[in-house]
């Protein structure tokens, strides 16, 4: 008696999310060791200076969760197939992920008007530099994440996302819940260290 052949295919474009999300992990595991390592040597230096995270970051940890659910709720319309919620959920979560952007934004005006830029080199110190560096870097994931909402809503209006055809609305999905993680990660990471 022959027994059937399991197929474990995994879709090529989910695939290659996968690869994205694990070479951002190598990213920012990367960006943290040299943060470790760059803020050991500075204090001992005295070149390492303390400072708050701009509230604006706290804000945005809220939107980007906020706006996860809203993906969530997205994907299981599309699962259960009430095609009518997907586009307005999509947009909903479209627009926290603009509203993340402006509060990051406004968190960079806010340290700009501290007097923390991206090199204060000639003062010896480059602790700012690092919140620069891994919020833009994010943000840059972040505009990644914007581009494939915007098809997905595009997508969900041409009836193009239902209960048989999920493999690009789970692709959103999980990347903006990778995103929303890599976040959380971040803002406890630099509040911590």
């Amino acid at each position: 008696m022959d027994t059937p052949k399991k197929n474990y295919a995994v879709n090529e474009k989910y695939f290659l999310l996968i690869l994205l999300m694990v070479s951002s992990i190598m990213l920012f595991a990367a960006f943290s060791s040299a943060y470790w390592v760059h803020k050991t040597d500075a204090l001992r230096n005295n070149a390492w200076l303390i400072f708050k995270l701009p509230v604006q970051f706290w804000v945005s940890t809220i939107i980007i969760a906020v706006s996860s659910i809203f993906m969530q709720l997205a994907y299981r319309a599309a699962k259960n197939d009430e095609i009518q919620k997907v586009p307005a959920l999509l947009t909903f979560t479209l627009i926290g992920a603009i509203a993340f952007c402006i509060s990051q934004c406004y968190g960079v005006f806010d340290m700009v008007k501290r007097g923390l830029f991206f090199s204060n080199a000639e003062a010896g110190e480059i602790s700012a530099s690092f919140l620069y560096v891994l919020a833009g870097t994010h943000l840059a994931h972040i505009l990644g994440g914007i581009t494939l909402l915007i098809a997905a809503i595009l997508r969900a209006n041409r009836l193009q996302i239902h209960k048989k055809n999920l493999v690009f609305i789970n692709i959103c999905k999980t990347y903006w819940h990778f995103l929303g993680i890599l976040w959380v990660y971040l803002i406890i990471f630099l509040y911590f260290a």
